[in-house]
């Protein structure tokens, strides 16, 4: 048969996106086959329909692999069934007349192994319909705080978005915001974080009961002249929808956190959690780490740890943070062993060493307080609070960290004054301080605190 030209699809393949499938894409087009085999194939194996269908192209060349029309026709036919390229199809049909009826039947186990009953059995999620939980009603925001336009970017006409992710408390206060998007990075994140924290929401509830929730918000920074705020918002939003159905992945995450951060869509994270779906199985590592805590928290869909988990290892070892500090704050929970601390550690260590800063404060609060007394190090954890002062300094949490920190090496004078300026903090913003006050007197007393300083 003759060679089987893929270029077409990279051409047409609308990619400013990260990860996998850009990287794969690549590596075809600088003849590096066995590491673009590699990329397809395990993007194929999520389900992604360009990758699948490009195995198949590689597996019928030859390229980075041995010749096999028995895998080529099983993946171009998975490809023609998940996605809508034709080419699929007119590939399984030139295919299909070279097999034998035994090579037909390896092609169908293939197809079994990989095709969408197994995918859904083992990692695809069960989406909720019009609604973001079974088990809970969802927090809501009911007083905004409005972010500045920072004079600076203002100045040299900068715009951007940013989408952070939060903890709303059972108080209905948002805690440990952290920035997972940003564009242009590093120019709007302190706003975004100084608006979340300052705005208030109605908590969660389970059977009325406030619970603590982790929430998206997306911000849209944008000059102009008009009143409104939100002028040109539609406009990207719609833009966006467009890329995105195009196949675009960088699309269709930022589609999806528009969907679950804004509130001017007015949608439920159901409608999002697919858009990320699809980025997810395309390798973007942050959709992943989407993917993997909506179905461990039941977030647009049905609850499963045992799917959530493979893409939190998958995003993890990836390196993306939010994946690795989600997987130590579940080796933290409840009565953690000695080896689930040590696991936790590990993953905090990876994170903090790229230069992530929430990783940098929950391995802070780990080494200053943790009932193990082994895994604890105050003069680290004063060092890593040093290192994300300017990042968090607004953050009464840094400012606990740092007081038991003190407090474990000894120096309750520091750590009394570090402790009364958390809840100097924590009182301005309406935290509730019951807890906080606890740990004040502990250290009057001389004594030091241990426990789970980020449980809320």
């Amino acid at each position: 048969m003759s060679k089987i030209s893929l270029l077409l699809l990279l051409s047409c393949s609308a990619f400013c996106a990260y990860a996998d499938l850009y990287s794969a894409n690549s590596a075809y087009v600088g003849k590096d086959f066995p590491t673009a085999f590699k990329e397809y194939r395990e993007l194929a194996e999520l389900g992604q329909p360009q990758a699948q269908f490009a195995l198949a192209v590689m597996y019928a060349n030859g390229e980075g692999t041995d010749v096999s029309l028995t895998n080529a026709h099983a993946w171009a036919s998975l490809a023609s069934r998940s996605g809508d390229d034709p080419r699929a199809k007119a590939l399984v049909a030139e295919l299909e007349p070279q097999l034998t009826p035994t090579s037909l039947r390896f092609s169908s186990e293939i197809q079994e192994r990989f095709g969408s009953a197994s995918l859904n059995a083992r990692l695809m999620p069960n989406f909720l319909t019009g609604r973001e939980y079974i088990d809970r009603d969802p927090a809501r925001r009911v007083k905004a705080d409005v972010p500045p336009y920072p004079m600076g970017a203002a100045a040299r006409g900068v715009q951007g978005q940013v989408y952070v992710e939060f903890l709303i408390a059972s108080d209905g206060r948002a805690r440990l915001p952290r920035i997972v998007y940003a564009v242009p990075p590093l120019t709007f994140d302190n706003y975004v974080r100084s608006s979340v924290m300052h705005s208030e929401y109605l908590p969660a509830r389970i059977n009325g009961k406030p619970i603590a929730s982790t929430v998206g918000q997306f911000y849209h920074f944008k000059l102009a002249i008009a009143t409104s705020q939100y002028v040109g918002l539609e406009s990207l939003v719609k833009s966006t929808l467009v890329k995105a159905q195009a196949g675009d992945p960088s699309a269709q995450l930022l589609y999806a956190m528009m969907l679950a951060g804004l509130p001017q869509l007015n949608q439920t994270y159901d409608k999002a959690l697919p858009w990320f779906l699809k980025a997810a199985q395309s390798g973007s590592s942050y959709a992943q780490y989407q993917i993997g805590a909506g179905l461990i928290q039941g977030r647009g869909c049905e609850c499963d740890a045992a799917k959530g988990d493979i893409w939190l290892e998958k995003a993890a070892q990836n390196d993306q943070p939010d994946a690795q500090v989600t997987l130590a704050e579940h080796l933290l929970r409840d009565a953690p062993t000695e080896q689930s601390v040590a696991g936790a550690l590990v993953w905090l260590e990876r994170a903090a060493k790229h230069g992530n800063g929430n990783a940098k404060l929950y391995l802070a609060a780990v080494l200053a307080t943790n009932q193990q007394a082994k895994a604890r190090d105050h003069g680290r954890a004063l060092a890593l609070t040093e290192d994300i002062t300017k990042e968090f300094k607004d953050d009464p949490t840094l400012w606990e960290i740092r007081a038991a920190a003190e407090a474990a090496g000894g120096d309750f004078p520091a750590a009394g004054k570090d402790q009364a300026l958390a809840i100097k903090q924590a009182e301005s913003l309406g935290w509730d301080l019951t807890p906080m006050r606890e740990r004040q007197d502990s250290y009057a007393a001389k004594r030091p605190w241990s426990g789970d300083l980020l449980a809320y």
